[in-house]
């Protein structure tokens, strides 16, 4: 059985479209946890679905945060198997199906479908969906400890109650980011990317955790991404290299947000796509891309770092020559 995860807060219309695409799925072992955390109640919208589905709802009276509400859940779950999806998300039909054939083959313990990026609501894939940006990078473990390329509404992995490893409640942005870290390197969970798209993530202008972040200066992101590479190491020069490109796309990002400048639309994933494909080779960062997602507009805004960065990598590359 799986044990579908779902945090929510003033959301109700989304949460609504949430639950729909689990009365679609083709896999029919499955219970559904809602976790209210604080907000409007939402007891309507899950008592909508008791009878269809096998929901439970937790009701946070205060906000607690996304990941004590997500630990909450986990705590209850008696799924062999967890999976975790935002209230605004959906899964395709074949998410959960999917997730379970390759588990079930056994050599991974954690996989994640590819998903659409629309900025529009959708519960299907369109028919034209070509010019729709995606979340489908191969897994790396070199290039999880530089960036968050894994999507959390495409995610099923063993239930982790066997091990130490739960959400940083400390922490609200990136957070899932440091649990796949966490049960990869401590739970030794093994990642596999599924070869098909299974779920949609929506990034529809309104007012949100992610919208919101990218209002402030410096973002939430920036310390959040600091925590991370603080708490987990760099295990190489070339890794090293590509973390302190990441640190100089922060300081660009902030200082345009502070100057009250735009910013490309999608500029994160426009870096992970950049990036991954050149650290899945070995080459070190392209300074192009950074300069063309950020151009320079003033002396304080340039950084030295990155190339003091890559020549050090130049000059480790030439030592082992």
């Amino acid at each position: 059985m799986i044990s579908v995860i779902i945090p929510t807060k003033d959301r109700p219309g989304p949460l609504h479209r949430a639950l729909r695409s689990l009365t679609r799925q083709t896999y029919g072992a499955f219970e559904v946890i809602v976790v209210c955390d604080g907000g409007s109640p939402v007891d309507h919208v899950v008592d909508s679905w008791t009878g269809t589905l096998p929901i439970t709802l937790i009701d946070h009276r205060t906000t607690e945060g996304v990941s004590r509400a997500r630990n909450r859940a986990l705590d209850l779950a008696e799924g062999e198997y967890v999976a975790f999806l935002d209230d605004d998300d959906i899964f395709l039909p074949d998410h959960l199906q999917a997730a379970a054939d390759a588990l079930a083959a056994g050599g991974v313990d954690a996989v994640y479908g590819q998903a659409l990026v629309s900025p529009t609501w959708l519960e299907a894939i369109p028919r034209l969906h070509d010019h729709l940006p995606r979340k489908d990078y191969a897994f790396d473990t070199g290039f999880l400890g530089i960036a968050n390329f894994i999507h959390t509404g495409s995610v099923v992995l063993r239930n982790p109650a066997a091990t130490p490893v739960r959400f940083d409640e400390g922490m609200n942005h990136c957070e899932d980011w440091n649990f796949w870290l966490d049960v990869h390197y401590t739970a030794a969970y093994r990642f596999e990317r599924l070869d098909r798209l299974t779920c949609v993530y929506h990034q529809v202008p309104r007012p949100g955790a992610v919208t919101l972040a990218y209002e402030a200066s410096p973002t939430p992101f920036t310390a959040a991404r600091t925590l991370v590479y603080e708490r987990w190491p760099a295990a190489t020069l070339l890794d090293e290299t590509y973390r302190e490109w990441f640190r100089t796309f922060d300081r660009r990002l902030d200082a345009r947000i502070a100057d009250g400048l735009p910013t490309k639309p999608h500029v994160y994933e426009h870096a992970v796509r950049g990036l991954h494909s050149s650290y899945t080779v070995g080459r070190p960062p392209s300074r192009r891309l950074l300069d063309a997602l950020f151009p320079v507009v003033s002396p304080a805004a340039a950084s030295t770092s990155l190339q003091t960065a890559s020549a050090a990598l130049r000059g480790g590359i030439r030592a082992l020559v």
